[in-house]
């Protein structure tokens, strides 16, 4: 054979050879990128535990903490994850027991505006290790995420039930700090009253006490003797773990005033005293001495978050939710809306309409410089005017 020809024959097969292995090679690749695109969000996440740390009112609270605890719980359960918990006794312990957790989790959840601080020193030295802050912005965007509640739209609607309801036209109300995400609470509840005043003519007065922690319950427990000797009949728990004070204290009065237990639970016997919930339900723990819980919805956001992560939708920064997200609202008042009227219940229920659409009217700001300077400037929608009285 011709050396030339059978040189170009070695050339024209090197070539083919080439083209054959170059295409196997591209498909191999294709297929395997295919294959990536298909596995399911088990296989892609990367996280298997995660840690949750309280603030100073550890579990037991009955409130924000065993709330953040709940959704651990509940997510850890149905995406078969490890949970734990850190409880800090001790405010100063915050960034010892923030970091023991990243330390040992991928995922750490902190609650509380005073374990922000913690987060920010901890989460820059762990960034492979993913942050839920709850009820406060870290200013983190890498590897923290921080949800804050429009907690106001739900102290609005406790505040009109609790004005339709009372007997004496005095509210109390115990906080345990005066920090922003009480502050929003208090200044919802405050102008749901003034909007019950407005549109019925009544005069119901509302009193603040300040606990000035959130685990003292026997201060929380006093505070709330002394509004009851001042005539209020309905008080509001904004205090945390030292809440319990508020319900012990609300439970003891009514057996004073000769109404039992049962007469409550049952709707036998109008109770005298009524105690209003925050953060979580508590209707069904004191069935039919809460009037109402205004809700924060820690647990499905806790759930929610940690969710995101383990399919790879994690989005740092600062995400601020609302009624519209389902993130605030009330309770059903299983045990107690026989007590409230149908105007109150009208008025409620436009609100939500109004709270699902965002009206700015009422999405009750998350920081203030004056609760009272808000309250008194604050104008009543005037489409609650219109709703008739029973």
């Amino acid at each position: 054979m011709n050396k030339k020809i059978m040189n170009k024959k070695i050339i024209i097969g090197l070539i083919v050879l080439i083209i054959v292995f170059f295409g196997m090679w591209i498909f191999r690749g294709t297929k395997k990128e295919g294959t990536i695109s298909s596995v399911t969000p088990k296989e892609e996440t990367t996280i298997n535990s995660v840690t949750m740390v309280t603030d100073m009112g550890g579990l037991g609270d009955k409130a924000f903490n065993d709330s953040g605890w709940k959704g651990v719980q509940m997510v850890t359960k149905e995406l078969g994850l490890k949970s734990d918990v850190i409880e800090t006794k001790d405010q100063k312990n915050l960034v010892k027991n923030v970091e023991q957790a990243a330390q040992t989790s991928d995922v750490v959840v902190g609650l509380g505006f005073l374990i922000t601080d913690a987060i920010r020193e901890v989460s820059p030295k762990y960034p492979n290790t993913y942050f839920i802050l709850i009820d406060d912005n870290a200013k983190i965007e890498s590897n923290v995420v921080s949800y804050i509640f429009y907690t106001g739209q739900s102290g609005y609607l406790a505040g009109i039930i609790s004005a339709d309801t009372t007997n004496s036209s005095k509210i109390g109300i115990v906080q345990g700090m005066e920090i922003p995400s009480v502050k929003t609470y208090v200044a919802g509840f405050e102008v749901g009253v003034k909007t019950w005043n407005e549109v019925t003519g009544e005069n119901v007065k509302v009193d603040e006490k300040l606990v000035g922690d959130f685990v003292d319950t026997k201060k929380a427990k006093k505070l709330t003797k002394s509004l009851i000797k001042e005539e209020a009949d309905i008080i509001w728990d904004v205090a945390g773990g030292a809440g319990l004070g508020v319900f012990e204290t609300v439970k003891e009065a009514n057996r004073k005033a000769g109404i039992t237990a049962e007469e409550a639970k049952k709707g036998l016997e109008r109770p005298k005293y009524f105690a209003v919930a925050t953060d979580i339900d508590h209707d069904s723990m004191y069935p039919g001495e809460v009037l109402v819980s205004s809700l924060k919805k820690i647990p499905e956001t806790v759930s929610m978050a940690i969710k995101d992560i383990y399919k790879g939708k994690f989005k740092g920064g600062i995400h601020n939710i609302d009624f519209k997200d389902n993130a605030t609202g009330i309770s059903a008042l299983p045990y107690t809306k026989q007590y409230v009227s149908k105007q109150a219940m009208n008025i409620v229920k436009k609100a939500k309409k109004l709270m699902k659409k965002r009206d700015q009217r009422l999405l009750i700001p998350l920081e203030f410089d004056d609760v009272d300077q808000y309250v008194e400037d604050f104008v009543v929608p005037e489409e609650f005017f219109k709703i008739p009285a029973e």
